[in-house]
Order: C-alpha cells, then sequence, then structure tokens
C-alpha cells in the first residue's frame, strides 16, 4: 500500500510533466505553424493565439501544482477535455478524413481522463466541471476552426466545348503537329522546341490530393486525376484537338506563323479541395541562366533560382493580392515567410499575364514570351492558409530543378493552392468549367529539318504495264 502523502506526491509530478509538455508542444506550434496573419483571422487564431494560451495556461497550471496543489488540482480535468473535446470536434468537421487525427487525440484524451479522475476523486463535480466545460469548449473551437474557409476561385462563365458522343479510338502517345511541335496525349502536355531552348506547357487544371471534406492533405489517399489518356481526336494541317477519356478535359493546340496558340478547358462537377495543384505547368530546358519578366513590373528581370525543401534556399514566387497588386517576392527560408518584395505591379481582372523567358549573360536576349489570358479572372485573392504575411492563395512558383544555373526550370501557376508557407491546409477550387488560354511567342527558330538521305545509283522505277511496249 502506498503512502497517501506519496501517491498525491506521485499525481502531482506525473501532471507537472504532463504540463511541461503541453508547453513545449505549444513552442513547436508556435515555431512551425504559419504566422503573420490579422488579429482576427482564424489563422491568427490557430497558429498564434491557440499555442500561447495552451502553452501560458498549461506553465501557469504547473507552478500552481508545485506551490498551491490542493487549489490547483480541479483545474486539470481542462486538460483531457480539451484533448477529447478536439477529437470530437475533428470527427464531426471532418466525417471523412478527420478520424486519422481524432483516434490518437481520443487516445490521449482517454489516458488523461484517467489520470483526472484519480486526481480530482476527492473533488466535488462542481469544483472541476467549469475547468472540463472550458478545455472542451476549446478544443472543439480550434477543431472546427481549421474548417477551410469558402472557395473564391472564378469559374469561366463561358460555355465550354462540347464532347462528341462518338467515343472515338485511343491516339498515339506522342503526336507532331509540326517538327518543332510535339503533343504528349496522356498529359496533354504541348511541346515546342528551338534551336537551343525547349518549352513545354501544360494547361489543363491538374491536382495532387482532393481530400474530400476539406482536411489537410496528408491524410486522404485520393489523388487528383487518373492517367489521361486521350480516347478523340481531330486534326487539321496547323491545329488539333483533344479530349481525355472521360470528356472533363479538352485542349486545342494552333500553331500560326509566329506563336502557337493553347485552350485548355477543365469541368469539375463538384467543388474540390487540394494542397497542391496546378493551372498551368511550365517546364524550360536548354537555357544557360534564365530570368523572367513579368509584364505587371516590366523594369524587373527576376533569375529563376534554385531553392531547397524544406529548409534552405529560398524559393522565388509571384502573387496577385485582393487590391490586384502583383507581387514578386523571395522567401527567407525555403518556401517559408516572412517573405522580401522584388518586384511590383498591377494586374487587373481581365488583364493577360505576360512572362518573358530570358537567357542572360552577355547579349542578353529573349527567348520566348508566354500570354496567360484567364489566370488573372479566375484566381483566388483570399489570404493564403499556410503562407501568412499577406499572401495569397494564388502563385506563380519559379525555380531550377538543381543548383546548377543550365539545369530545367519550372513555372508553376496556381489559381488556389497552400504550397507556400508551412503546413498541409487544403483550399478549395469551386465547381465549374475553367478556361486557360496560353499564347506562346517563341523568338527562337526551329531547328532545321535533317537532311534527305542520298541514294546512290538509284533503280530505275518499273514502267506502268498499260504503257509498256511489246
Amino acid at each position: 500500500m502506498i503512502p497517501r502523502d506519496r501517491a498525491v506526491l506521485g499525481l502531482r509530478v506525473i501532471w507537472v510533466i504532463v504540463l511541461l509538455l503541453h508547453v513545449a508542444l505549444a513552442v513547436v506550434a508556435l515555431r512551425f505553424l504559419p504566422q503573420g496573419f490579422p488579429i482576427f483571422h482564424r489563422r491568427f487564431v490557430l497558429s498564434t493565439l491557440a499555442p500561447l494560451c495552451v502553452g501560458a495556461a498549461s506553465l501557469a497550471l504547473a507552478f500552481a501544482l508545485v506551490f498551491a496543489s490542493r487549489a490547483a488540482t480541479r483545474f486539470v480535468t481542462v486538460i483531457p477535455a480539451l484533448w477529447g473535446a478536439g477529437a470530437l470536434g475533428l470527427l464531426l468537421a471532418f466525417p471523412t478524413t478527420g478520424a486519422e487525427a481524432a483516434r490518437p487525440m481520443a487516445l490521449v484524451a482517454l489516458q488523461l481522463a484517467a489520470l483526472a479522475g484519480v486526481t480530482c476523486r476527492k473533488c466535488a463535480f462542481r469544483e472541476w466541471l467549469p475547468a472540463a466545460v472550458l478545455g472542451a469548449a476549446s478544443g472543439f473551437g480550434v477543431a472546427c476552426a481549421e474548417r477551410p474557409a469558402p472557395p473564391t476561385t472564378q469559374p469561366s462563365q463561358l460555355q465550354p466545348p462540347r464532347r462528341n458522343p462518338d467515343p472515338g479510338t485511343t491516339i498515339a502517345r506522342h503526336l507532331e503537329l509540326a517538327r518543332d511541335l510535339v503533343i504528349d496525349s496522356s498529359s496533354l502536355a504541348v511541346t515546342w522546341r528551338g534551336n537551343d531552348a525547349a518549352i513545354s506547357i501544360a494547361p489543363t487544371l491538374d491536382f495532387d490530393r482532393t481530400p474530400p471534406d476539406g482536411f489537410w492533405s496528408i491524410f486522404t489517399d485520393s489523388v487528383g486525376a487518373a492517367p489521361r489518356v486521350a480516347s478523340m481526336t481531330s486534326m487539321a494541317p496547323d491545329s488539333l484537338t483533344l479530349w481525355t477519356a472521360d470528356g472533363t478535359q479538352r485542349l486545342f493546340v494552333q500553331q500560326k506563323t509566329s506563336s502557337v496558340e493553347l485552350e485548355a478547358w477543365t469541368r469539375l462537377a463538384q467543388l474540390t479541395y487540394s494542397h497542391l495543384n496546378s493551372f498551368t505547368t511550365v517546364t524550360v530546358s536548354g537555357h544557360r541562366r534564365l530570368a523572367l519578366r513579368f509584364s505587371p513590373c516590366p523594369l524587373a528581370l527576376i533569375s529563376v533560382t534554385h531553392a531547397d525543401y524544406p529548409t534552405g534556399a529560398p524559393a522565388r514566387f509571384a502573387y496577385v493580392d485582393a487590391t490586384r497588386h502583383f507581387h514578386v517576392v523571395q522567401a527567407a527560408d525555403a518556401e517559408k515567410g516572412p517573405f522580401t518584395s522584388l518586384a511590383e505591379g498591377r494586374l487587373a481582372v481581365d488583364a493577360p499575364l505576360g512572362i518573358d523567358l530570358v537567357e542572360l549573360g552577355e547579349g542578353a536576349r529573349t527567348l520566348a514570351r508566354l500570354e496567360f489570358l484567364d489566370f488573372a479572372a479566375q484566381l483566388s485573392t483570399a489570404l493564403s492558409p499556410t503562407a501568412g504575411h499577406s499572401v495569397s492563395e494564388n502563385a506563380i512558383a519559379f525555380g531550377l530543378a538543381a543548383p546548377d544555373p543550365s539545369s530545367p526550370a519550372q513555372i508553376l501557376l496556381t489559381l488556389a493552392g497552400s504550397g507556400v508557407g508551412r503546413g498541409w491546409d487544403s483550399v478549395g477550387h469551386r465547381a465549374g468549367v475553367y478556361r486557360n488560354r496560353v499564347l506562346l511567342h517563341p523568338f527562337e527558330r526551329p531547328p532545321p529539318a535533317p537532311p534527305e538521305t542520298p541514294i546512290d545509283n538509284p533503280a530505275p522505277a518499273p514502267r506502268s504495264p498499260a504503257t509498256s511496249q511489246p
């Protein structure tokens, strides 16, 4: 039989350890959750206010248990109630994917509830109930605040092209529209090849993971799209139309004298949440040192650099805020803020976004110009839940595949995503049809056609029997 004083002391020590672990957890949350949100924004509550309150309250209760244990005992019920209500809140807010996070939280809540039951066995019901109610309200509120904000992307109001009911036949993976222009029918990507550089453009809306209820993407196995194999095509001498097998995406490509025109349509049958997605992905290779010039700030030439992940060399990206100001910024650490401004301008809702691909060095020259005609009209300007520091959900991320300046570069346009910053929060795209018109103006000549192989001493052509003489 353990003496009563020793048992009480043991419980007090256990609770002090538990509370100090909560202090450490709060410090970690403050360090790794995104910061820089307005004081009345829900992300400020989740990322800053909640960890501060948990850490301060846990530290205060730990001191109280050491120096005024009898009075402080009644407050320990706040901890299991916080965990238990948080688990319940996740189950209710995210009925499909919330269980993955709620189960371990519920297990912690049960263990702490058993410990609190032993600790408060001498306390009257009315003594520990207020603390339990406070913990339950806080835990449930924080869990419900994880719900993503309503999506603010703007689908096109135009009627999309209609698919011919004829299912067609599966076509070849690579289609050559011209000597310098190839289309990959499985990814709906278009590649233009010049003398030095090659530019590949994938203009269809593509999602990485799509949690159906909007919870963190790490708690879902739902992928954004199945492999896309075009099943229908119509081809003219200078144009090509492709459809995906399910008819949700369509790509039209036309080559003109000095440009290549792309028009992609993607239909979303329902609101779609994701952490990472792409409105357009551009890959550039063959350059030596690449820089970008954005049409909203034409005097600034921004070098494309390599960024590390999750920490290290800073990333560069651009975004449009709610006042339609266009910002090109550099992160402080990898893709995380705070962010340093590199250039600014304005991008109106109906304005095209132009991006020049510039080869740096002696005699800097423009390799090509890209124009995105529908990006500005359809993007979301809501605050990103992961970036903070006034950064919006839309983004134009650009970087090199490796530290070598001649390594392939990628430009990724996103209407609404949370790839910048800290966390795996999901943001939404409204249901509807999204149009993406891209113009590519290459300023390089295509590579010369391979010379025809000469044939020595060709055999005489056989004469037609109808014209032969006896």
